[in-house]
């Protein structure tokens, strides 16, 4: 059985109960501004002339482009969730080293270190 390498890092059962409520939260705030987007109706004028037209164009990119961030969000934080329930929470996806305390305390679902992050955004770009 291997046992796992205690750092300074390693977060306590206590430090993860709190970023679980955490996250909890933070999901049920997403869940509740999805709603609130999915509930907003964007009504349709019968007349209008080209600049009334752009402007709901831009209203309804406006909420299209909150949907996917909420959604996002939520899918962050349930990959999270699902890293506690495994036991693997914390750790770098890549380097398989344990996040700072202080970059899961701002990020909690932080899915790489500070040095691995900058890396996958370079291989993006």
């Amino acid at each position: 059985m291997a046992t796992k390498k205690v750092t300074k890092d390693t977060l306590t059962a206590a430090e993860l109960k709190e970023i679980k409520n955490h996250l909890l939260a933070m999901k049920e705030e997403a869940m509740a501004r999805l709603k609130d987007k999915k509930n907003m109706d964007m009504p349709e004028a019968e007349v209008g002339d080209p600049i009334d037209d752009a402007s709901r164009s831009l209203d309804k990119e406006i909420l299209f482009e909150l949907s996917g961030n909420a959604h996002n969000t939520i899918e962050q934080i349930e990959a999270a969730l699902r890293k506690m329930d495994k036991g693997i929470y914390g750790t770098c996806e890549y380097c398989r080293q344990p996040i700072p305390k202080k970059r899961i305390k701002a990020l909690p679902f932080a899915r790489y270190c500070v040095n691995c992050q900058h890396s996958t955004e370079g291989r993006h770009e």
